[in-house]
């Protein structure tokens, strides 16, 4: 790992300062191990993931071993202090910490001797199920800080009912996504919804349209934080896509709209698409109407583009650690490696709509069609790629990127404005002292059937 500068103990505690520092799990009593579990009760719920847990302990009564598991929305902000004063759970799944100093201050565990082990069910080495690349994110000096609980991907939604009804095909090309959405205003139904107060949702989607013009290899240059990596005439383009297609194509207050009113316009009819990630169906379930049917498809390819649109957007997701300071280190990593398992998979895919990050370990008689519809994309799709500033520059993601791409959408900035505030940022970031940087190990375009 690289550090630009020793962190200082006074900037980890001003990152973890939170609320709530009280234990919520009783210590066990005489030779019991009760590990306590941490879980962002979102989306997904915690139901399954306690169902799982009370599995587990079952199966372990006889080690002395039982987990308990409790969730809640702002989880991050609660465990803060008990991180600071060594006093956390064993295991947390989460997002909202600054990950990297927590690995640079030593206040995490290593997984690599658990994933050594088997996988529960077979006899594969757990680290060989894993899809490649979505142990990444968390890496450094080949040790893995982090196992991700879901596979994550970006893709548009839709109603294939819609879509029948009206003739409209799914485009393959961004020039075909146009004219489809200009026909579907013209039905009188709006393009696209979209989660305009979190503007983040539109990141993802201008992601890939970068890989999409510049291929693999302006990804790379993000990654790599080169000076102007953002500037480069191929992400501008992108960005300028972006723009239009908000500009034309959403659906009128949207920018207004938070995730779920957007998520609510699109499950009721009201806009014919939407841009989410694959969490989408299991949180819309209590609000979509009989009959919808929800699918997706991939960004499409860019009229004379380098990238390969087979390519999409996904990583890692939900993810799992360990602190130093778990009482229990071992029995919490063996229970995220019965967690994240081929014997738990299928279960996880037909509770709570979530893709294992281990191949194949997703049966498509498992899931919804709609998730069906995502294996279709991991299928056709040689390989994943994403890129990191926002998980690792927290502090540019919410006061740079944010704010910038909200301007970019609103038609408030020029692209070139957008992508050059978006490097200014990465150049104060990465000026830092305090930044903490690891290596990134750049994608090989020809592997993925891209030019150099």
């Amino acid at each position: 790992m690289r550090i630009r500068a020793v962190m200082g103990a006074a900037c980890l505690a001003f990152a973890l300062c939170g609320c709530d520092a009280l234990r919520r799990i009783p210590v066990g009593a005489g030779d019991m191990k009760i590990v306590e579990a941490a879980v962002f009760e979102g989306g997904y719920g915690i139901e399954w993931h306690r169902k799982v847990a009370g599995k587990y302990s079952e199966e372990h009564a006889g080690d002395h071993v039982r987990v308990e598991l409790w969730g809640d929305p702002r989880v991050a902000e609660k465990i803060k202090p008990r991180l600071l004063r060594g006093d956390p759970p064993d295991l947390f799944l989460m997002l909202g910490l600054p990950v990297w100093m927590l690995i640079a201050d030593g206040k995490l565990r290593d997984f690599n001797a658990a994933l050594e082990k088997p996988a529960y069910g077979t006899a594969t080495r757990w680290r060989d199920l894993f899809i490649p690349g979505t142990l990444d994110m968390f890496t450094s000096d080949g040790k893995v800080y982090a196992l991700p609980s879901a596979f994550g991907a970006w893709a548009c939604w839709y109603d294939a009912r819609m879509f029948r009804r009206h003739g409209w095909t799914v485009p393959k090309t961004w020039r075909e996504f146009d004219a489809l959405c200009r026909a579907i205003r013209m039905a009188g139904v709006e393009p696209i919804a979209f989660q305009g107060k979190y503007p983040n949702y539109g990141w993802f989607t201008f992601v890939t349209l970068i890989q999409r013009c510049g291929g693999l290899a302006a990804i790379n240059r993000i990654n790599l934080f080169e000076p102007g990596a953002f500037s480069h005439p191929d992400v501008v383009h992108a960005a300028r896509l972006t723009q239009e297609m908000a500009r034309n194509h959403f659906q009128r207050g949207a920018m207004a709209m938070t995730h779920t009113e957007s998520q609510l316009q699109f499950v009721n009819g009201h806009a014919a698409m939407i841009w989410c990630g694959i969490w989408l169906e299991n949180e819309m379930k209590n609000s979509t109407p009989p009959g919808f049917e929800m699918r997706c498809f991939n960004v499409p390819a860019v009229e004379g583009g380098k990238g390969n649109p087979n390519l999409f957007n996904g990583m890692g997701a939900e993810w799992i650690f360990v602190p130093a300071d778990a009482r229990f280190p071992e029995e919490a990593q063996d229970f995220a490696r019965y967690l994240v398992s081929p014997i738990n998979a299928p279960d996880m895919g037909a509770s709570i709509g979530v893709i294992s990050p281990m191949r194949g370990a997703t049966p498509r008689s498992a899931v919804s069609p709609a998730l069906q519809s995502v294996l279709d994309m991991m299928d056709n799709a040689p390989g994943i790629f994403s890129v990191r500033a926002d998980a690792l520059f927290l502090e540019w993601t919410q006061e740079v990127m944010q704010p910038s791409l909200s301007a970019l959408l609103r038609g408030e900035s020029t692209p070139e404005q957008f992508c050059r505030r978006l490097d200014d940022g990465i150049a104060a970031a990465c000026a830092n002292p305090d930044a903490i940087i690891p290596p990134h190990v750049p994608y090989d375009p020809v592997r993925f059937g891209e030019q150099p």
